[in-house]
This record gives C-alpha cells, structure tokens and sequence, in this order.
C-alpha cells in the first residue's frame, strides 16, 4: 500500500469526526425510544468526582489520534480509519433508527465536580445512550494503541476501565450502553483489520 501523506491522514481524521459529530444535534433533538436500564443500573451510585475521567476523554483523544496521524504506520493508520468510519457510522444510525436516553440524575452539589456534571448534562443532552460513544471510541483506541505499541497495552486497558467506570458514575450512562460501545468497538477494530487485509490481497 501507498504511504499516507499527513495531509491525507487528517483529512480521514476529519472525515470520520465528521460522522461522530452528529451525535451532537441528535442527543438534544431526539425524541421518544426507551431508556436502556436494568435492574442493576439502580444500583449504581452518582459520584461526581468521575466527571474528572469522564470529562478527560475529550483531549485524551485528540491526542491519540494526532499522534496516531503523525507516527502510525500508513497501514494501521488506514485500519483505524476504517475501523472509525465504521464503528461512527453504526453508532449515529443506532442513536437515529432506535432512539435511546438516559434519566440524568439530579445533582445537589455545590462542588466543583457537580458544576462541570451539570454542565456536561446541558450540553451533551439525554439522548444518544446505547452504544456510548464514549466507550466504542476509547475501545478504538485501545484496541489499535495495543497493537501498536504493545509493551503498553495495559496502560490502555485501565484507560478504558477508568472511562467505562466514569460513564456508569456520573450517571451519563447505563451498563447496557457500556456493553453496546464495547462491542460496537471491538466489531468495528476487527472490521478495519479486515478491511486493510482485503487490500493486501
């Protein structure tokens, strides 16, 4: 395969950021579905020092993926990619044909964590529940990072494990929608590794 300029690596970038960024408009303008909850979710306490993690995951991954669009090599950065348009793509039409939210909690707190929580309520609306984006994009990046740079793969397994934990803590989330993302991610890293094996061929 061709090697990727920079200048291509980030248009991909962007192209499949794209298709992720319709999660904005879609989580406050939708309209009806169910709330995914179990039994278990009920169980689940509010901690809103978990928005420190949750809220991370933003320049987290816009690091990794620059990095990854400076340093990669073109054929894992091309399976990322694909596994990114996929994996966005699937997510955007779940959250449009099959409509779920979340009941935010109601939070008291005069504390800074629970001002950034409310904040994040506001903004990221209540829709957009299962598969969360949280969890299938910090799956990519795990996935593809472990691949990458083996020695650290661990450090990237906690990652996931804090940022799973934050969604379910801050009540941004509920554990059938953690399960979602995680296999959304992990079909989506498969998909790539696919797709850039077929051009081989």
């Amino acid at each position: 395969m061709n090697e990727l300029s920079f200048k291509k690596r980030i248009g991909l970038f962007l192209g499949a950021w794209a298709i992720q960024m319709i999660y904005g408009p879609t989580s406050q303008w939708l309209t009806g579905g169910i709330a995914p909850k179990i039994a278990l979710d009920a169980l689940i306490p509010v901690w809103p020092i978990w928005v420190v993690p949750y809220a991370s995951c933003y320049p987290l991954w816009l690091t990794a993926f620059l990095y990854a669009a400076w340093k990669m090599d073109s054929r894992l950065y091309r399976a990322l990619m694909a596994a990114c348009f996929l994996t966005f793509s699937v997510g955007i039409l779940t959250f449009v044909l099959f409509p779920t939210y979340v009941d935010l909690p109601t939070l008291t707190g005069a504390d800074a964590f629970s001002a950034l929580l409310r904040k994040i309520q506001i903004v990221g609306g209540t829709y957009d529940a299962l598969p969360s984006g949280h969890i299938y994009i910090t799956t990519l990046l795990t996935l593809f990072y472990s691949l990458w740079h083996p020695r650290l793969r661990w450090v990237w397994i906690v990652i996931l494990v804090i940022i799973s934990l934050s969604t379910l803590f801050t009540g941004q989330h509920y554990i059938l929608d953690v399960v979602a993302g995680l296999t959304v991610g992990w079909a989506g890293f498969r998909f790539g590794l696919w797709w850039v094996k077929r051009g081989d061929q």
